[in-house]
């Protein structure tokens, strides 16, 4: 019994000096700012792996396109008397070589074609990561007001418990009634209750960017924030300008209608016929002797179908491609349009959504939640509208934090509808 009052003591004594035994915490995570998120993706999302080997596989297919058909070599055994299978009473031998060319221009057709889909597969790429990007911001802006709005639940627990301080002096010099005190009190379980819910939706922001950019959603994460700079809006017919050199979209539709014009080149060059080359060694030492030096040389041309049916569908249908690759070009480039007018839009509004919150609604909230306090403390104020000046205050204060979140989300939709990545300024 001595030694565990002992082991007691001592126990007290070191944790009333700091040197109590805390169990070990897990490191914290080393904060990750916007940029170093995007390399994340970058490196580690699997659909970046899947697009990137789907291009791969394209350009393999241009060196076999370019290179020459198979050779097929053979050996002929003729006459045979009485069996095709009496090869040792074989009277001649020959052995062939046979070569196909394809008319001249053709192969050439073919491997830039694959060049235009490579190059197509590139900008879809391209396109790929400017999605994800978009996402990426998105979620990261989220999860900074989600961050900005837990430290205004906790000034907004401070408040309330500055309230509820000031009823239960009130209280106690008989100038309130109870039910004041028990309001604050019904006010402040309410508060902690948003603590929980706004801590909830961190980990759940935090979950889906562990995901998007390749991590376990489950593995820690902390991000910080980097310096805002001022926000210039160029003019819409400027950022208009720039999005037709750079939206992958829009490379995209180029290389699709540059490979539909290459198929209709090739298509035409159907018409042209290809050709055979038959080398032949004669040999007079049948069965598998190579003696004797005469030789036969033949060439055949592989002369399109009966009538030109075949080409002419085929022409049809390259055509028919090529319209089809023109009205897909126009197409994305009305969407893009309509995309960069949509999210110019939002940021515009946004940007006046920002100015009104600091010029006036914030202010002018502060100076309602002090007046309120102070009338209520000095027993000039009424209870009621101390609580509506508090919570007014809370929920603009909310807003503040989230309207600059909504400025950088619409900024990063921008950006994505013009096609512009973490190079953007």
């Amino acid at each position: 019994m001595q030694k565990k009052w002992n082991r007691l003591l001592c126990m007290a004594v070191l944790a009333s000096s700091g040197w109590a035994v805390t169990p070990l915490q897990a490191a914290e995570p080393e904060p990750l700012t916007l940029r170093q998120l995007a390399q994340e993706l970058r490196a580690r999302n699997p659909q970046f792996v899947q697009a990137e080997q789907e291009r791969v596989q394209i350009e393999a297919r241009i060196p076999q396109a370019l290179a020459w058909d198979r050779p097929m070599i053979g050996m002929e055994q003729a006459p045979l008397p009485r069996s095709p299978l009496n090869i040792n009473r074989s009277q001649g031998m020959s052995y062939r070589l046979t070569q196909t060319m394809s008319f001249p221009g053709k192969k050439r057709l073919a491997a830039d074609i694959l060049e235009a889909e490579a190059g197509s597969a590139s900008a879809q790429i391209d396109g790929l990561y400017v999605g994800l990007l978009a996402e990426l911001k998105r979620q990261y802006y989220q999860l900074l007001a989600l961050q900005q709005q837990a430290d205004i639940n906790h000034n907004t627990l401070e408040r309330l418990n500055q309230i509820k301080q000031v009823a239960k002096v009130r209280y106690a010099n008989n100038a309130a009634a109870f039910v004041e005190y028990m309001n604050a009190q019904v006010a402040h379980g309410s508060a902690e209750n948003d603590i929980y819910q706004t801590q909830r939706q961190i980990k759940q922001t935090q979950q889906g960017l562990n995901t998007l950019i390749g991590r376990d959603p489950a593995q820690p994460l902390a991000v910080t924030t980097e310096t805002w700079s001022e926000l210039e809006l160029p003019p819409l017919a400027e950022l208009t300008s720039r999005a037709q050199g750079l939206h992958p979209n829009l490379r995209d539709s180029a290389y699709r209608l540059q490979a539909a014009r290459k198929s209709l080149d090739l298509a035409k060059k159907a018409y042209y016929p290809d050709l055979q080359l038959i080398l032949t060694k004669h040999s007079n030492n049948p069965p598998y002797g190579l003696a004797g030096n005469e030789y036969g040389v033949e060439l055949d041309l592989v002369l399109p179908t009966w009538f030109f049916e075949r080409e002419k569908a085929g022409v049809s249908e390259a055509n028919a491609g090529v319209i089809s690759a023109l009205a897909g070009a126009e197409l994305a480039w009305r969407q893009v349009q309509l995309g960069i007018a949509n999210a110019y839009s939002q940021v515009q509004q946004v940007i006046k959504e920002k100015e009104l919150l600091q010029q006036r609604r914030l202010p002018e909230a502060q100076a309602a939640y002090r007046l309120a306090l102070n009338g209520y403390a000095n027993n000039a104020g009424d209870f009621n509208g101390l609580l509506l000046a508090q919570q007014n205050l809370r929920d603009t204060e909310l807003s503040a934090a989230w309207v600059d979140s909504a400025l950088q989300q619409a900024k990063a939709a921008l950006d994505a509808a013009i096609g512009q990545g973490m190079e953007s300024p």
